[in-house]
């Protein structure tokens, strides 16, 4: 069965007296390097502030973050640091995202992402000495997790869905906008016309990316918006960008056609880790009313809709989220 609440979920159970950081949206965005997963280059930042909290590294949880469409690992800034004194949380760009390389094969569907990720937890629990972490998707992010999860029980401690890709069909006329992605494949001109957008324009884009998936863009403030524009110019250098971002939409799209999505809500029944599903009940890209349809399919799983919340939680109310993580995370343990 599922929970459904509009807040969050309450930390009293925390062990500890200060188990989350308060938000600072000033901050630098976090270090990172890359690491090579499975023969290629993946880029993932880290957010492991052991020292400044006077916790000992080794005994705290590990999270692992995985953006969405479009997105990198920088969506997870202000979440991980909140969740620094008790959690080292770690970001990674998917595969032609953020800093990460291409697939070498042009893979961009959602089960090689699932294994670049398999690829990267395994590295990272034999680094740390652990045997599972607590893993977290947003959007395309979230439908990844789940393969995730589905296939690899033995790493996943939790699992935390913000606003998973999963289908919903329904005719949305907002998504007409969305079909020029398909283009930017087109030789020569649609790469052309995308360097010429992210280069020329990164501060419009941003803004314009902003308004459909915050329902307050201005909660970012300066320095959050600063860090995005100046990542949007630096993708818009990067030749394998424009196809990285058309051809995982195609293959998302592909994914909620075939079958229904048949294949997306069998993974989903096969998740037993704990689970929490967040969404925004004013999310435009991924309706909020497929969650209550996402929570019954993973048994278990506690659903929470925060009103007045667009499509990526984690970035308009990253405090409230990270004390649900938390109550998650601790009670697992």
């Amino acid at each position: 069965m599922s929970d459904t609440a509009s807040g969050a979920a309450s930390n009293a159970h925390a062990p500890g007296p200060e188990p989350l950081a308060t938000l600072d949206r000033t901050s630098d965005v976090w270090p990172g390097e890359f690491v090579r997963v499975r023969g290629q280059r993946v880029f993932v930042r880290h957010v492991d502030a052991a020292a400044a909290f006077q916790a000992p590294a080794g005994a705290r949880p590990l999270a692992v973050m995985v953006h969405g469409l479009g997105g990198s690992s920088i969506n997870w800034t202000d979440l991980g640091q909140i969740l620094a004194p008790s959690v080292a949380s770690y970001a990674l760009d998917l595969p032609g995202f953020g800093l990460s390389d291409p697939p070498a094969d042009g893979d961009y569907g959602i089960e090689a992402f699932a294994e670049a990720v398999i690829g990267y937890l395994e590295i990272l629990v034999a680094a740390r000495g652990r045997r599972r972490v607590h893993l977290l998707g947003n959007s395309l992010g979230g439908a990844v997790a789940v393969r995730v999860a589905m296939a690899r029980p033995d790493l996943v401690a939790t699992l935390t869905l913000i606003s998973p890709a999963f289908p919903d069909l329904r005719p949305r006329l907002r998504r007409l906008q969305f079909l020029p992605l398909s283009l930017v494949r087109i030789p020569v001109v649609g790469p052309a016309g995308f360097r010429l957008v992210g280069s020329a324009y990164p501060a419009r884009q941003v803004e314009s990316t902003f308004r459909e998936i915050l329902v307050d863009p201005d909660v970012m403030g300066p320095v959050r918006r600063r860090q995005a524009i100046d990542q949007a110019a630096a993708r818009a250098s990067m030749p394998w960008a424009p196809d990285a971002l058309a051809a995982s939409f195609n293959a998302l799209v592909r994914s909620w056609i075939a079958d229904l999505g048949a294949a997306h809500w069998s993974a989903a029944r096969a998740v037993s880790a704990p689970t929490l599903v967040v969404w925004g009940a004013r999310d435009l890209l991924v309706s909020s009313a497929v969650a209550p349809k996402v929570a019954r399919h993973i048994r278990g799983s506690t659903l929470i809709v925060y009103e007045d919340v667009g499509h990526v939680a984690q970035m308009e109310r990253p405090a409230a989220v990270a004390r649900a993580v938390w109550e998650l995370i601790s009670h697992s343990a």
